[in-house]
């Protein structure tokens, strides 16, 4: 299991740095995790109020500036696009929206933007590519469709 590496624990860290910098502008909500020891098709769920308010689909990058995401990589995420899919099926299902936290470990800025509304109804920009990406967190390449998310428009929290 790709969590019970170094890279992985790391990546679990930087995950949790990111949510405390939601829960530092957003203090009502809770972000409930989902299991870290096995697959799922999402990283977790926002409450308020004893209510799911959204699924959450979250990425920590390690080698990018909040400059070189909007200068070299024109504000575009890469998301696997099964992902996206999957994650758009679970909040559909339970009438929430899905919203993206990307975590740019070097600055410490959380992007955040919904990429899908209550109803499964896609609200961001992105474009489905099939390209050449690392595989797991451990490494590995592998070719598949994948997903540039606009973030132009995304909030940004310190």
């Amino acid at each position: 299991m790709d969590i019970l590496t170094p890279a992985g624990q790391k990546t679990l860290e930087d995950e949790l740095n990111a949510i405390c910098i939601w829960h530092k502008h957003h203090p009502g909500f809770v972000y409930c995790h989902t299991p870290k020891d096995r697959e799922c098709p999402v990283d977790g769920v926002l409450t308020k109020n004893q209510s799911i308010k959204g699924v959450i689909e979250t990425k920590c990058r390690y080698d990018m500036t909040l400059s070189k995401f909007f200068e070299e990589r024109d504000g575009l995420w890469l998301v696997t696009f099964e992902k996206i899919i999957n994650a758009r099926h679970i909040a559909l299902s339970l009438g929430v929206p899905l919203i993206g936290f990307l975590y740019l470990v070097q600055d410490k800025i959380l992007l955040c933007k919904k990429i899908t509304d209550a109803y499964g109804k896609f609200v961001i920009n992105m474009e489905i590519q099939n390209t050449f990406t690392q595989t797991t967190v451990n490494g590995g390449t592998i070719k598949r469709s994948n997903a540039y998310l606009d973030m132009k428009d995304c909030k940004q929290y310190k």
